[in-house]
């Protein structure tokens, strides 16, 4: 790498949204924080957070860090939302988003996902299992081989290799997706992924599946789920291009009688070579 400067880009924020109803409020960026552009280390963290008992955290913490070595320009970028409450109806333990990448100065750079996770986390009240496909992502760990391994789905027409059934709606078994949580869906219904403008957009969450559920019949939850009268939940968003992961592993869109809209635990890792 002799004679060349990584130039890092990486950061992380742990909360951030709004409230738009019954009152506006916005929840700047939580424990937000970026790395340098020479790399070195970064962090924030913030403890005991509560909007009028709506959301609440007992702490958020984000750490970056990047070094340069003779094996390239490597970067890591956590992001951890502890003890989370979003109206008594989504919370967990801890969810943690982690991006941990290498750049060789030949070729795409590796971003592995290993260490993204969800402890506990509890929807409308039931414990869940998330199935979080790590290995898919460690196997093909950059841009090119994640869109050869995808191949032509979210196309028009375009079906998912492994079509697994899944249902929407919290509470029902219903495999169609409301209107309402179809809307934020960025990836088309019956498929792994959607490839646009160069960015490939996926899930890391392969089911979703209630604690204590030993119906090997019965339907797992995908990674968008609507839970009637709270809003619709998106679970390990990841948007790759060529040199770029970023992973958001909670997007809640409150709907009624509390709208908003809230992200939790986002970790972005990027940079480029100069000269």
């Amino acid at each position: 790498m002799s004679g060349r400067t990584f130039l890092y880009h990486a950061h992380g924020v742990a909360l951030g949204g709004t409230i738009t109803a019954p009152f506006k409020a916005e929840i700047e960026s939580h424990a937000g924080t970026t790395l340098p552009i020479i790399g070195g280390f970064a962090s924030a963290k913030l403890d005991n957070y509560r909007l009028r008992d709506l959301i609440s955290y007992r702490s958020a913490h984000t750490y970056l860090s990047g070094i340069q070595n003779d094996e390239g320009a490597h970067t890591v970028a956590t992001s951890t939302i502890e003890g989370l409450n979003i109206l008594d109806m989504i919370t967990a333990d801890a969810i943690t988003g982690r991006l941990s990448s290498k750049h060789t100065g030949s070729g795409q750079p590796e971003i592995l996902t290993l260490g993204s996770s969800f402890v506990n986390l509890k929807i409308a009240g039931q414990p869940v299992e998330v199935d979080i496909d790590n290995d898919l992502f460690t196997v093909h760990p950059t841009y090119e081989k994640l869109v050869s391994h995808f191949g032509p789905q979210g196309k028009p027409g375009a079906k998912a290799k492994n079509p697994v059934k899944t249902r929407y709606t919290w509470g029902l078994s219903s495999e169609q997706p409301p209107a309402q949580l179809e809307k934020g869906m960025l990836i088309p219904t019956g498929a792994a992924s959607h490839h646009g403008n160069g960015v490939l957009h996926t899930s890391l969450v392969k089911q979703v599946r209630p604690v204590g559920s030993n119906n090997s019949e019965e339907l797992p939850y995908a990674y968008a789920i609507k839970i009637p009268h709270v809003g619709s939940v998106y679970l390990g968003e990841l948007f790759v291009s060529e040199d770029t992961k970023r992973l958001t592993m909670l997007r809640v869109e409150l709907g009624s009688p509390v709208a908003g809209s809230l992200a939790a635990s986002t970790a972005v890792s990027n940079g480029r070579w100069y000269p």
